[in-house]
């Protein structure tokens, strides 16, 4: 029986009376109905009408232990009691920092931010401060702040001092430190994602980007906690002059982190990157219980056999399907299934009805995150329903 979305269509039009645009654009980027969310549970989320999803999104990647994590919470609602924004630093920040620089292999200092965006564009700061240079080179998606998003209300200016290179291609990293001498301060780059970086990539790219007077930063908001403890460089064997991480770094919780070497960071420590909910007790509280809680299950290892299963599950369905559409990519935690251009509309259409109707949330088009609690069960369910989808839509 298909799934009624009565509900989530009536919330829909509540939220395009609301909220400009209706919401976030990329919050509305879903299959075939709109879904509307009224909760999550471990891996799993449930819609406006009730109806019950194995989430392979994660809130864009924060959700790494699962949706309302009791530990998380538990420990959120104890640092809580005593506050939540100082006057002053406090002890939390300090014991969450020793923590980072503990595991993470290129952070002797760590500065906080809360989001993403807002932590790439600090890097890109300290970059510049360093190094008095102007321009930076950007490898992948990095926020919505001027010098990386050049969609409409942006500052030309500042996009202007923003250079693009493509994953994995050195020569063309080489071409632009050529062409612009002495005024490059960094390259930001995702060191991994759909694509996985060839052997050598990412050391020869540092290598680069350091001969050329640079700095070479790592955007780890996705791969972080995921790859490695360490994140992506520590499973690389890499280390940046500097490094991004957020996201799964408080399972939900909006902070994150500009790490880097002490002979960088004691030197920019005066560029004013300062904000009021920079160390905010409950954002620095969920992430030290959300690495607590990876080590004591040993949950990056998790990710990695559950991602991999699916991984194998679908190469395997789809060789002996015949479906000559499939795209399987990423590696374990981030790993990826979706359907190219080889495939008809009707048949993309026809899989991602039926996998939603299954109870599946598969994001198009995105990589996918896994999590401590994705279950065999879930894995299980996740591949039968998959395989009968490819059916119906070969049948289509």
């Amino acid at each position: 029986m298909a799934r009624s979305f009565e509900k989530s269509f009536a919330w829909r039009e509540r939220a395009e009376a609301a909220l400009v645009g209706g919401g976030q654009p990329h919050k509305q980027s879903q299959p075939p109905q709109p879904i509307m969310i009224a909760g999550g549970k471990g891996a799993h989320f449930w819609d406006a009408d009730g109806n019950d999803y194995i989430d392979y999104l994660m809130g864009y990647g924060p959700m790494i232990l699962g949706h309302a994590y009791p530990a998380v919470r538990e420990a959120v609602a104890k640092y809580l009691a005593r506050g939540n924004v100082y006057n002053f630093g406090h002890t939390l920040e300090v014991e969450l920092a020793e923590k980072l620089v503990q595991i993470i292999p290129s952070a002797d200092r760590v500065a906080y931010f809360v989001g993403g965006s807002d932590a790439t564009t600090g890097a890109i700061k300290f970059a510049r401060a360093y190094t008095g240079r102007e321009k930076v080179i950007r490898c992948g998606y990095h926020g919505w702040h001027d010098w990386c998003s050049h969609a409409r209300g942006h500052l030309s200016s500042a996009a202007a001092a923003t250079l693009s290179v493509d994953f994995n291609n050195l020569e063309a990293l080489a071409a632009l430190f050529k062409a612009h001498p002495g005024e490059i301060a960094c390259l930001i780059l995702e060191p991994s994602g759909h694509a996985l970086p060839e052997e050598g990539y990412l050391a020869e790219a540092k290598a680069l980007v350091n001969a050329n007077g640079a700095l070479i930063i790592f955007d780890e908001v996705k791969t972080g906690f995921r790859y490695a403890l360490g994140g992506a460089q520590e499973y690389f064997g890499t280390t940046p002059d500097m490094s991004v991480f957020g996201k799964a770094l408080a399972n939900g919780f909006a902070t994150a982190v500009v790490v880097g070497k002490k002979e960088i960071m004691d030197e920019v420590s005066d560029v004013w990157v300062a904000a009021t909910f920079h160390g905010e007790v409950s954002l620095v509280g969920a992430a030290i219980a959300t690495i607590q809680e990876l080590e004591a299950t040993d949950g990056v290892a998790l990710m990695w056999k559950q991602g991999q299963k699916l991984l194998d599950g679908y190469r395997e369905m789809t060789e002996r399907l015949g479906i000559d559409g499939a795209r399987i990519g990423g590696i374990g935690p981030m790993p990826f299934f979706g359907l190219n251009s080889e495939c008809s509309e009707k048949f993309r259409k026809t899989f991602y009805e039926a996998t939603l109707d299954g109870g599946l949330y598969l994001p198009e088009g995105h990589i996918w995150f896994m999590s401590v609690s994705h279950t065999d069960e879930d894995v299980a369910k996740t591949l039968n329903v998959s395989e009968d989808a490819l059916k119906r839509a070969k049948a289509a």
